[in-house]
């Protein structure tokens, strides 16, 4: 690594929480590891090799790429890909055994002539729109549409789901969601219409509501030991780092300004560190004179405004600090700790964009490989 950034993700994190959340579902509930966008930032391959190892049961992800990526890497597992695909990519579907998701007639359509042509059945999860106003049949419109579904020789219905959009903060629609949900199953039961799978529960679904866990679950931010809300009754752990290291120092006078815009004017004499980071590798622009980093089991205030490729922080009267001491801009140092949560507060944005827009030519480093990871790592390097 030739500029001093990277990123450590530590697996034994990921395995701990990934048999937390187990442990709080019912037996026969079932875990869709959602790997999205490069499993929130933290590397799809290895990520998902380590759920691998661990026996889930069902890859979600966010794009077509992602499942022809897990394929083209010998995942056997099951792929639901949770985003509209456009039907010119029926045969890609069916090449490489995705599970797509179903929101409309014509995609349905395309689906099965494909797969009529190659004389096969294609699994299918159908998305309802409860109240996110994204993706899926609107619920009002579902019965009809999922009773057209039915009747296409070469689909399999195996899965009806919808999502939360507000399941931090509106208990009261959320349970309306899962009232609706609820509903339409019996519905649809009653129309002789069944899945395998009914599945509502995200992250704050696993925690808050187990009454919408239904056969299989979602997980996504929970898997990566980070809180989607500031009521946390399991006991998970961080698994992504994010460290720099200080690549120039000086000291500067009073009166004296620092980065562009001079938003931060120096009211005394102090040393400055400029740090190997910026915006260009995700590092939010609008932590501008408010964000904290750890140097030496110590906090220091970042100061001025975030740079494309570096950030400046207020040393003091800090001596000690010099070039190529490591930075802490999410993790922990002994008693003290950074959590992307902290970095989403000060950004004013949610965890979820803080680690997914971490940028892909950072490194990822893996620390506490299991047994099986290593022995892959071994046979094919």
């Amino acid at each position: 690594m030739y500029r001093p950034l990277w990123i450590e993700i530590d697996l034994n994190a990921l395995r701990g929480n990934f048999k937390t959340i187990k442990s709080s579902l019912a037996k026969d509930v079932k875990v869709i590891a959602t790997i999205k966008q490069q499993a929130y930032g933290h590397g799809l391959i290895p990520i998902a090799r380590e759920l691998s190892y661990l026996g889930v049961d069902y890859f979600g992800v966010g794009s077509l790429e992602e499942a022809i990526s897990l394929r083209e890497n010998g995942f056997k597992e099951k792929i639901l890909a949770l985003s509209a695909i456009l039907p010119c990519f029926a045969e890609e579907v069916l090449q490489y055994n995705i599970v797509p998701t179903v929101g409309e007639i014509n995609f349905a359509k395309a689906l099965n002539k494909t797969a009529a042509k190659h004389n096969k059945i294609i699994a299918v999860h159908v998305k309802v729109d409860t109240g996110m106003g994204r993706l899926g049949l609107h619920y009002d419109e579902a019965l009809g549409l999922i009773g057209e579904l039915s009747k296409l020789k070469n689909i399999s219905l195996e899965g009806l789901y919808t999502h939360f959009p507000a399941a931090d903060t509106d208990p009261d629609f959320t349970n309306y969601q899962i009232n609706l949900f609820n509903r339409l199953i019996t519905i649809l039961k009653n129309a002789n219409i069944s899945f395998k799978y009914q599945h509502c529960a995200n992250s704050l679904g696993v925690i808050h509501y187990p009454h919408s866990h239904f056969n299989l679950v979602r997980p996504g931010l929970i898997l990566y030991g980070i809180k989607p809300s500031p009521r946390m009754p399991l006991d998970l752990r961080p698994v992504l780092s994010l460290k720099s290291k200080i690549i120039f120092t000086k000291k500067i006078k009073k009166g004296m300004s620092v980065s562009y815009g001079r938003t931060f004017v120096a009211k005394k004499s102090i040393n400055v560190a400029t740090v190997s980071i910026g915006y260009a590798d995700g590092y939010p622009w609008s932590l501008a004179n408010n964000a904290k980093i750890i140097i030496k089991d110590k906090f220091f205030n970042l100061i001025g405004r975030v740079c494309m490729d570096h950030i400046m922080v207020n040393l003091g009267d800090e001596s000690c600090v010099k070039i190529a001491d490591e930075v802490i801009l999410i993790g922990k140092k002994n008693n003290l700790a950074i959590s992307a949560e902290d970095v989403a507060s000060w950004a004013k944005t949610i965890p979820y964009e803080i680690v997914s827009r971490l940028s892909l030519k950072i490194p990822r480093l893996y620390k506490n490989a299991s047994q099986k990871q290593l022995h892959f790592l071994k046979e094919k390097f």
